[in-house]
């Protein structure tokens, strides 16, 4: 039985079991949250489980979210991503047995979805998850619309992370170990120098010398975080700060997980990150974020939160394309960026230090 699209008439209590497939990196699985909060507000008795990346899926399992969480590498599950093949039996089951499939991927009628529709009797909503370069509308609002072509409502425009009780405690645990109070932890930086991209990381020295400009003026205690995806530049530069700044040293934050790290950072003073994944993850997590833009289009890509403000510098070149990206080896959107930007974007939002 071919699957067909819901419409806004479709009975909720009809839908008892979702299933999300996601396999975005952690930027666009954050900005993807308002459609998964617009669909537990729609079907709140349904069971919903996502598939995609355990690592980034663990901050929803089982935090409002997500009930259960499947990665999209498991046995079996190549079988759906090639055309005319045999399917898993065993993954052609469990999928059948859900009444709401959503599917986020550039392809409304690839394989995957054709796949899922010989196996599936339930409704399948198939989600692009980027808008067109030239529409320059946000991600966020982007995906919301696709959802809405199906006639559902958003609730949320906003992405919202909700950690555990659990969750917070391991928090705190982390910062008694290091020997910082609730209060220094209430007043922390968070400073991410790193991005997944080399382009799109503001020029070390400066976040160098925007930390020595914090312990210069202010007693807050800075946290930096250096994660998996940091280049050796960045490692290099900020894996022996501590040491050669003393006891007022800034504290590194490594080999977190994505959840512990969210727990950690939840409750800080200020965040401070580049375009990244860790820094979408700031704002929805509710911290006051400063996010250094480059060469991505902010219209686009920009964090979304309560207290968010984007540091960036118009360039004749802005907003860069993918092939300027993949060609631009100056960065002057990057390099014209001074401490004082940063500075006045912490004054705009109205943060004492």
């Amino acid at each position: 039985m071919k699957s067909h699209h819901p419409s806004a008439s479709a009975k909720t209590d009809k839908i008892q079991s979702i299933l999300v497939i996601h396999q975005g990196a952690l930027g666009d699985f954050i900005l993807a949250l308002p459609v998964l909060e617009t669909l537990r507000n729609i079907f709140p008795k349904a069971k919903l489980i996502l598939m995609g990346f355990p690592r980034i899926l663990e901050l929803v399992h089982q935090r409002f979210y997500a009930d259960e969480i499947l990665s999209i590498d498991q046995r079996g599950m190549a079988s759906f991503f090639f055309r005319g093949g045999a399917l898993d039996r065993a993954l052609s089951e469990f999928f059948s047995t859900f009444n709401l499939l959503v599917v986020f991927g550039k392809d409304g009628e690839g394989t995957l979805i054709g796949n899922l529709k010989q196996v599936c009797q339930g409704l399948i909503l198939h989600i692009n998850p980027f808008p067109q370069w030239t529409e320059r509308i946000h991600s966020t609002d982007h995906l919301l619309r696709e959802l809405t072509r199906y006639g559902f409502s958003p609730s949320e425009t906003i992405p919202r992370l909700f950690l555990s009780e659990k969750d917070k405690d391991w928090g705190k645990s982390f910062y008694r170990v290091k020997g910082l109070t609730e209060e220094e932890k209430s007043k922390a930086i968070v400073i991410h120098p790193g991005s997944g991209s080399k382009k799109k990381v503001w020029p070390l020295e400066r976040f160098l010398e925007l930390i020595h400009y914090f312990q210069r003026h202010f007693n807050s205690r800075i946290l930096i975080v250096l994660g998996p995806a940091e280049g050796q530049e960045v490692q290099k530069a900020f894996g022996g700060i501590e040491w050669e700044l003393g006891p007022t040293a800034p504290l590194l934050v490594k080999g977190l997980s994505l959840l512990e790290l969210a727990s950690v950072m939840q409750g800080c003073h200020l965040f401070i990150g580049n375009d990244s994944g860790i820094t979408h993850m700031a704002a929805a997590l509710g911290l006051p974020t400063i996010a250094i833009f480059g060469p991505s289009d902010h219209k686009i890509w920009s964090p979304r939160g309560e207290k968010v403000f984007i540091v960036r510098k118009e360039m004749n070149c802005s907003p860069c394309s993918q092939e300027k990206f993949v060609q631009c080896k100056n960065l002057e959107c990057l390099r014209e960026i001074e401490i004082g930007d940063v500075l006045e974007g912490i004054r705009k939002l109205a943060i004492q230090l």
